[in-house]
């Protein structure tokens, strides 16, 4: 239901019997409420072996911020409902990302869930990743303050999978160096399982995801 314009979101959300208000195009605080409460009916449904912050992740795939003026909608509500200061989706969104899928658990956040750098210290470490997993990353230089930050999915000889926002201005799975890793991080909320998990493929690896 992300990948698709807000009005055909509405319009699916009342099939379903969820209430979105008239559908308009229009993403307001009834449609957000009729998707949370579609979104939560989903995760009860959905029989899987992933954390259900990282169902919602695979979910929002594909989810772009617009260039220029205007902003993806869907972005700015997940700032709005987390009670972020967030104007515009030119900013990097990678943390407030992190942030949306994390809600569904009970664990405090960060203070500035937007510093991809302030994830090192939510929930406990881990000293492997698993899939769902909260990878913490440096971005310029191990020693500065930029970032990014994003869920473990799979890995390759040298590389995490990491599904994340921001990443190339959208939701994506992308390559990063394993040599940028900062941290591991778990909700403590939540029982650790899983696997890592591996994979053969190489190919195009992400060195800024600004």
């Amino acid at each position: 239901m992300g990948r698709v314009p807000d009005f055909e979101s509405q319009e699916m959300l009342q099939d379903l019997g969820f209430n979105p208000g008239k559908p308009d195009g229009d993403w307001g605080r009834l449609s957000e409420r009729a998707y949370q409460a579609w979104l939560s009916s989903k995760i009860k449904a959905v029989k899987s072996d992933e954390p259900p912050w990282l169902v919602e992740a695979r979910r929002l795939l594909g989810t772009k911020e617009i260039s220029g003026p205007k902003h993806n909608p869907r972005i700015m509500g997940w700032a709005s409902k987390l009670g972020i200061s967030y104007q515009t989706d030119e900013t990097p969104w990678c943390g407030l990302f992190v942030a949306h899928c994390m809600s569904l658990v009970s664990d405090t956040q960060p203070v500035n869930p937007l510093g991809s750098r302030q994830w090192a210290k939510y929930g406990r470490r881990l000293d492997k990743p698993i899939p769902g997993s909260i990878l913490v990353f440096w971005r310029g230089s191990p020693r500065g303050w930029k970032g990014h930050v994003g869920f473990y999915v799979s890995e390759s000889a040298g590389h995490y999978h990491v599904l994340g926002g921001n990443q190339s201005n959208a939701v994506t799975i992308t390559k990063v160096s394993k040599r940028r890793l900062l941290d591991i991080r778990w909700p403590e909320s939540y029982p650790v399982q899983g696997e890592q998990a591996f994979v053969q493929r190489e190919g195009a690896v992400s060195v800024n995801e600004a």
